[in-house]
């Protein structure tokens, strides 16, 4: 059992929910279940997602970061989580102003420095320069996955194969090594699928999960949106109820009153989690 709500948590609650349930399915062992771990993760991110729409449309703020960024001959490369910018300066703190990209300059030595424009996950200032800035901006809703480990060593532990393959992604978000009972944080993450620990020791055919940025008090309703989900699918043993329904709106909803510190003000959330 693990001590945090981390992804393989969530995939055993779901697994509850959907009255399929067994460590071994869990834990992947037992293939023979209906559903299998890798559709239930995605639809654990989907519900992540979801939860994580509402809460930025609400409570954008809480999802602001700041970053060193670093423009080589006027490019620079955004973080993996950011999913949009707030603000950029430079080394004084002057704000640097965006524009489209119908206004660049049709040289860079023609440009300002002063503005800059996105294309992708790349910003370019307008002028020519290089130089470290600081970067605001709101971070995106990250996958959580869960599996058991291939390697790992003082510091280092390597994901399983359905761990995402892209380098820095799970930078700085906690996993939890369900086996050995010990919770760190990704320092760096590399496409081997290798995480860069703090301060713990990972090991070969350890379980572990990854635990969601969001605020720990949604973490809950993840596995309460997937198994709504779930219910839904042809091959599922029990069926969806009103009340399945009622009851997580009903958690939503006081969820986000008391993570915003109200008493009252209801959300209304009923058309955002019952288009299925």
């Amino acid at each position: 059992m693990s001590n945090y709500l981390n992804c393989w948590q969530i995939l055993s609650d779901v697994r509850i929910g959907i009255n399929e349930h067994s460590t071994a399915l869990v834990n992947g062992t037992d293939t023979t279940g209906v559903f299998a771990n890798e559709y239930l993760i995605k639809k654990i991110n989907e519900s992540q997602q979801l939860i994580w729409n509402s809460l930025f449309t609400d409570f954008p703020e809480y999802f602001l970061k700041s970053a060193t960024f670093t423009f080589t001959a006027s490019v620079g490369t955004l973080p993996t989580d950011c999913h949009k910018i707030k603000r950029l300066e430079d080394e004084d703190g002057h704000k640097i102003d965006p524009i489209s990209v119908d206004l660049k300059a049709k040289q860079t030595s023609d440009g300002s420095n002063h503005l800059y424009y996105r294309y992708g996950n790349t910003i370019k200032l307008d002028g020519e320069q290089s130089g470290t800035y600081t970067l605001w901006y709101y971070a995106k809703c990250r996958d959580i996955t869960t599996g058991m480990s291939s390697a790992g060593g003082a510091k280092s532990l390597t994901l399983a194969s359905t761990a995402r393959k892209e380098a820095d992604y799970y930078n700085l978000m906690q996993i939890e090594n369900v086996t050995d009972d010990w919770v760190d944080t990704i320092s760096d993450y590399s496409a081997a699928r290798v995480c860069t620990l703090l301060a713990e020791t990972g090991a070969a055919s350890k379980y572990y999960g990854l635990i969601s940025t969001l605020p720990e008090n949604f973490h809950p309703l993840i596995a309460e949106r997937t198994v709504i989900v779930m219910k839904q699918s042809p091959l599922a043993v029990l069926r969806l109820t009103r009340e399945d329904i009622d009851l997580f709106n009903e958690n939503f909803a006081e969820a986000k009153r008391s993570f915003a510190g109200q008493a009252a003000g209801d959300t209304n959330i009923m058309d955002i989690f019952c288009e299925f």
